[in-house]
């Protein structure tokens, strides 16, 4: 048989294959809406019940898109190109590689480190109108445990305790003041670790790609520049990579590092981060969860008992310590754990839109599917091909990277509106931008070794770009003059950061409330307990979160410390009106609670004696 024939019989195998592979992902649009499991719970109203529809029905609907052209495309392949089991199996296997890497990879890091620090020395402070239902949620939570020292047992927790309390609270008891520019100035810093983890990532990734020291150098660099694209620090917009990534970030640091040996710091440190995460973010500690699972998947079919076994035994440690020395707030973190993960989609639920179809989003989340879809076959293809034995750390890098993209899209299925689906977009982005980087340069690369020519002077290119970058996009002025830009900052008052409208009420309110402990919020606009310096009455503070029969009326159980409440704010209307989401709650306001005032759109609630 002849080379042409040869070629041209392979040509047709991968024909029928990508037939095979796109038709079955019109099947999986196709039945995408014939999914569809009947409501497990009808007593949250919101858009999923007043459609009749079951949160399961995303994620069974997303898996089977997902999975469905992955398994054809694998199975079809391994048919067509008689792969044997055995094959696969060993495509498995971690080999172990040394690192090489030459001290111009390590000076291009620390230069790109040195730029985010003058980057985020340069920046001008946020001065923008609060956000009275996000940033709200975290200045109310923070304040009320600032008061109390309560976590999940003094407020219902919808995100995670350390982005919603802790971190607030920490940052004021650090300078010994609360105010909104302390917050904003913590979420700057979150903004900055996060790029620094995404430029140690991208130095992790490059020194596997088995490029001389000019590739990989320029691979480094420009997967980095484009990795921090992915990012701002905009706080009022949002950006494909939130801070919140940063523990996933640091998991994806730990697997990478952890790949042909595991160490006692790395095991701790996965242990600690199994803590950490759901504190920290509950939707990125389901993702950190599935992870884990895959990982120590892989340290056993790779025969690493022993590092699985001080990995589960790490992991064991720090959740007894939580326990140990946090019992209360620990049975309250679980209680919580659990209302949020079987309540907030029916509460907040946005209905998934159809792959393909005109309505709402379509184009953003179809963009999102077949990236992810792309991602996962492109990786496992990658890894099970065996003409590039030599790239077996940097086929498990992908590997894994297209896991997470494939797992983070949790964060749209709950609700799929612009800007969730856009940060589900993070991931997939960082696996586009590593793997079209990565086949260009190659190309050149394999070029440039054809022709037998040097070009050792692109080993300075990288350089000279990060320094002109230095000297061309950073405020210097703002770097000298950081500290007292930074002190007058934190000192603003809240009113700065309010509308007209906001402090005109914060300031008649003020003075109606001045002598109450504590005001109840029937309201969305989350910040006003923080703006009036009172704590909430009960653990909901953030009443866009009661949805259930069960937390209403546990609310109206504990609600003989209410005198005083605010109804009717900006937010509300954002959410179904109180009497048709809320309706035990609305009868037991109208019931016992009369308006004594009203300032603006917003009423002043008195309890009826």
């Amino acid at each position: 048989m002849s080379f042409k024939q040869i070629f041209m019989k392979f040509q047709k195998k991968y024909i029928y294959i990508i037939l095979l592979f796109f038709l079955s992902i019109f099947v999986c649009t196709l039945l995408w809406n014939s999914i569809r499991f009947e409501p497990s719970r009808y007593d949250i109203i919101g858009q999923y019940s007043f459609n009749n529809f079951n949160p399961l029905n995303e994620i069974v609907r997303y898996i089977l898109f997902i999975s469905l052209p992955f398994i054809i495309f694998f199975v079809s392949k391994i048919y067509f190109f008689k792969i044997s089991y055995q094959d696969i199996l060993e495509s498995f296997k971690i080999k172990y590689e040394k690192e090489l890497v030459e001290k111009y990879h390590y000076y291009l890091f620390f230069l790109l480190i040195a730029y985010l620090f003058c980057e985020l020395f340069s920046q001008n402070f946020p001065l923008h109108k609060i956000d009275i239902y996000h940033e709200g949620q975290r200045l109310s939570s923070a304040y009320k445990s600032l008061l109390d020292n309560s976590l999940w047992t003094g407020s219902f927790v919808t995100v995670g305790i350390i982005y919603e309390t802790i971190g607030t609270k920490f940052i004021w008891g650090l300078f010994n003041k609360e105010t909104i520019g302390l917050m904003r100035i913590l979420d700057i810093f979150y903004v900055f670790f996060t790029k620094v983890l995404l430029v140690y990532l991208f130095f992790e990734i490059s020194k596997y790609t088995k490029f001389d020291l000019k590739f990989k150098l320029l691979f480094f660099l420009l997967v980095t520049l484009m990795g921090l694209s992915l990012i701002s620090y905009n706080l009022n917009s949002s950006g494909n990579i939130h801070f919140r990534e940063i523990p996933i970030l640091v998991t994806l640091l730990i697997i990478i590092k952890s790949l042909d040996k595991s160490s006692f710091l790395l095991n701790l440190i996965f242990g600690f981060l199994s803590v950490f995460v759901y504190l920290w973010s509950l939707d990125r500690g389901i993702v950190f969860s599935l992870l884990l699972v895959l990982f120590c998947f892989f340290l056993i079919f790779n025969n690493r008992y022993r590092d699985f076994i001080y990995l589960i035994i790490c992991i064991s440690f720090f959740w007894f310590l939580f326990y140990f020395f946090e019992t209360e707030e620990f049975k309250a973190f679980w209680i919580n754990t659990y209302d949020v993960i079987t309540e907030l989609n029916y509460i907040h639920g946005i209905i998934h839109p159809t792959p393909f179809s005109d309505e709402q989003n379509s184009s953003r989340a179809t963009k999102n599917l077949i990236v992810i879809l792309f991602s996962v076959v492109f990786s496992t293809n990658f890894l099970l091909n065996r003409d590039n034995k030599n790239l077996n750390k940097f086929k498990f890098i992908l590997f894994f990277l297209s896991i997470v993209s494939f797992l983070s899209y949790i964060y749209a299925l709950g609700r799929t509106d612009g800007p969730h689906l856009k940060q589900t977009f993070g991931f997939p982005s960082i696996f586009l931008i590593i793997t079209i980087t990565y086949f260009i340069l190659k190309i050149i690369s394999d070029f440039i070794i054809k022709i037998q020519k040097n070009f050792s002077y692109l080993n300075f290119i990288p350089f000279i770009i990060v320094i002109s970058m230095g000297l061309f996009f950073l405020d210097y002025k703002n770097i000298f003059n950081y500290k007292e830009r930074f002190l007058n900052y934190v000192d603003l008052s809240d009113d700065k950061f309010l509308s007209q409208e906001d402090n005109i009420f914060i300031e008649n309110a003020s003075s109606i409330l001045k002598n109450e402990e504590c005001i109840q919020l029937f309201t969305n606009d989350a910040a006003l307990l923080y703006l009036l310096k009172k704590p909430s009455c009960t653990k909901f503070y953030f009443f866009w979160s009661i949805g259930s029969e069960k937390n209403q009326k546990i609310l109206i159980n504990n609600s003989k410390n209410i005198k005083y409440a605010v109804s009717n704010g900006n937010t509300d209307q954002w959410s179904q009106p109180i009497e048709i989401k809320n309706p035990i709650l609305y009868n037991y306001i109208d019931k016992n609670f009369q308006i004594i005032n009203k300032i603006g759109n917003r009423n002043i609630l008195l309890k009826k004696d």
